[in-house]
């Protein structure tokens, strides 16, 4: 993830700005997989392990490219980590044979465009059960300049976050919304770049993966102009992380 966790304010910034609020994304994951009492936990995109590390149930870790600056053990039973790309991962192993059941919660945070994004939902949620939580890193991003496919840093004109980068994985959440309206799918507001809860899951779906072809033509040269970043935003609000995960809210929004 090529950005950090310090806040930004719209003032500060030459260019519009959506700056979003509450704990960091880290943090909120590993409550949400607390609250849930998660069997198990799948992470995709691990990079330096500071996510996993805060999870503590048997877990599954795919990273092309290890750079793990933290132990990510810590109290857990059980830790797979796989170097290899996440369609390999899928191609050749399944979770559900290595942690014994079906995947829990999941958190997708590997490449970050919207194809890659796309297969990796499709891939783990075939993985899943009913009752399972998807969670979708960097579809919120605060200014349009981050959506960009390729990460042109010195092309930016927000200096102070040039090194922010979601690419266009906010192109998953429209997919879902438009192709899989069954699926509960809730914005939520946490730092830096928002998390995606998708719920309601289905297993045994194969609307995406047929008509992915045509997703990708539709979606490939889509970008994102004012309006419809705007528009983006307004379907799109954020809920605060609290309303998840104070009290026994979890159970709101996705099943426990």
């Amino acid at each position: 993830m090529s950005q950090t966790d310090t806040p930004v304010t719209p003032q500060d910034a030459p260019l519009p700005r959506r700056p979003l609020d509450g704990p960091a994304y880290r943090d909120f994951i590993a409550d949400v997989v607390r609250k849930k009492f998660a069997r198990n936990y799948l992470e995709v995109g691990v990079r330096d392990g500071k996510t996993l590390a805060g999870i503590d149930c048997p877990t599954i870790g795919v990273d092309p490219n290890f750079t793990l600056s933290v132990d990510p053990i810590r109290k857990k039973r059980v830790l797979h980590l796989y170097q290899m790309t996440s369609d390999e991962f899928f191609r050749d192993h399944d979770p559900r044979a290595v942690l014994g059941s079906p995947v829990d919660v999941a958190f997708l945070d590997g490449l970050h465009v919207f194809e890659y994004l796309l297969r990796d939902f499709i891939n783990t949620e075939r993985v899943c059960d009913r009752n399972s939580l998807i969670l979708l890193d960097d579809c919120m991003p605060v200014n349009i300049e981050m959506t960009e496919r390729v990460h042109r840093p010195e092309l930016r004109k927000d200096k102070a976050i040039a090194g922010w980068w979601t690419g266009d994985v906010w192109k998953v959440v429209s997919i879902l919304r438009e192709l899989r309206p069954e699926l509960r799918i809730t914005p939520v507001s946490v730092r830096p770049t928002g998390s995606i809860m998708v719920s309601n899951l289905d297993p045994t779906s194969t609307v995406l993966d047929d008509r992915y072809f045509e997703i990708i033509e539709r979606y490939r040269p889509m970008v994102f102009t004012e309006a419809l970043y705007a528009d983006y935003w307004t379907t799109n609000a954020p809920v605060p992380a609290s309303a998840i995960t104070e009290d026994f809210n979890l159970s709101l929004f996705a099943r426990v």
